[in-house]
């Protein structure tokens, strides 16, 4: 019974852990695609909506990737599964803090006019940015829809 309830445990924290990862890691996508299209002179409006998008897209298509790899009926050792999760997700957000803290501060110095032109174009766009505030919505959205698609499949493996 105990070893019923760990595993339980340790299934959850990877579905948890896993989700939380792809999260972190769309997100740094969608911060490092946002500073590569102001420092190539992107549109302003362009430089809201695209890496909103495109993270939408590489989430959707990292959900969609784990669970055709991973919805198969095979023994895992969840432990040695949910360690390697949550030294990712860490590793997630060191990387994330790394880039903020040291590449921010350099790119805006070594391309500090393109910034300039970005934020003085990006004044009036409160509105805009208060839609783009939906897309960690539409990713539970996308999350709810892929798993309750998938819901069939994953309960005639079991």
């Amino acid at each position: 019974m105990k070893q019923i309830q760990t595993d339980f445990i340790n299934k959850l924290g990877i579905g948890a852990f896993a989700y939380i990862s792809i999260s972190e890691f769309c997100g740094l996508f969608e911060y490092v695609f946002e500073n590569i299209l102001i420092i190539i002179k992107t549109e302003p409006k362009i430089i809201i909506w695209l890496p909103g998008i495109m993270s939408l897209i590489l989430f959707t298509v990292i959900v969609i990737w784990g669970i055709k790899k991973f919805n198969k009926p095979i023994e895992i050792d969840t432990r040695k599964v949910l360690n390697s999760l949550i030294y990712l997700y860490f590793g997630i957000l060191i990387a994330q803090y790394l880039f903020i803290y040291f590449g921010t501060d350099f790119l805006t110095e070594k391309y500090s006019a393109e910034f300039d032109f970005y934020n003085k174009a990006n004044k009036g766009s409160l509105i805009l940015r208060g839609y783009l505030a939906n897309i960690p919505i539409l990713q539970f959205v996308v999350f709810g829809i892929i798993l309750l698609k998938n819901r069939k499949t994953v309960a005639n493996n079991v």
